[in-house]
């Protein structure tokens, strides 16, 4: 695991404000904060060309907390477009490419299905200044 400062500089300042809130969240109890390098990733998710960043707290760790960023519903996942952080709740996420766009799936608690116990996945598209999905 690296500490964050290590990687403060390659990312923009919403992902950093992100990574510094994390890490006082953390600070009770004298805790330790860790966020591996695996934690944030770029992809160009609006297609303008230019990376963008996720920023998947299911990677930090608080030595005083065991789960400070989620739980059985999922863990928080921002995703990071022209400066502007989007949440998401997910219990975990992959992009996939449809034609010339990136789509985010994540996959869900399944009580965003509608009930059940199974599987459940939503998939998100960055459009007109925003990441859209069909309705709930």
């Amino acid at each position: 695991m690296l500490a964050f400062p290590a990687m403060a500089s390659e990312l923009s300042a919403a992902a950093r404000a992100l990574i510094v809130k994390a890490e006082n969240d953390c600070k009770f109890e004298q805790g330790v904060f860790r966020v591996r390098p695996s934690a944030i990733s770029r992809h160009d998710l609006n297609g303008d060309g230019k990376p963008d960043e996720i920023v998947d707290t299911a990677k930090f760790s608080c030595s005083t907390a065991a789960s400070l960023w989620g739980g059985s519903g999922g863990t928080y996942l921002y995703a990071v477009v022209n400066g502007k952080s989007t949440e998401f709740f997910a219990h975990g996420w992959r992009l996939a490419d449809v034609g010339r766009q990136k789509v985010l799936l994540l996959s869900v608690h399944h009580s965003e299905c509608g009930g059940g116990t199974g599987s459940c996945y939503r998939a998100y598209v960055w459009s007109d200044g925003e990441f859209r999905t069909t309705k709930p």
